[in-house]
């Protein structure tokens, strides 16, 4: 689980896209740690907790989908 967010090896290929493959993976981290702060919000506001569900899976979607562009891009 933790290749999710931290890959073990990082490929020598430092390519253009390998580059843009380790920056697209990073935004979405960032985005999908974001989504998971505002679920934590809406629940611990006690409203909207259904929501907060949703926006918790959209953020492990984000990270699965970041993680594999860099997969696919940077072969790492």
């Amino acid at each position: 689980m933790s290749n999710l967010i931290w890959p073990s090896a990082r490929s020598p290929d430092d390519s253009g896209s390998a580059r843009f493959g380790r920056a697209i993976h990073w935004m979405g981290v960032i985005l999908a740690a974001a989504l998971l702060i505002t679920a934590a919000g809406f629940v611990a506001g006690g409203w909207a907790v259904p929501l907060a569900a949703r926006l918790a899976l959209v953020a492990l979607a984000v990270a699965v989908i970041a993680r594999a562009v860099r997969y696919i891009l940077a072969r790492e």
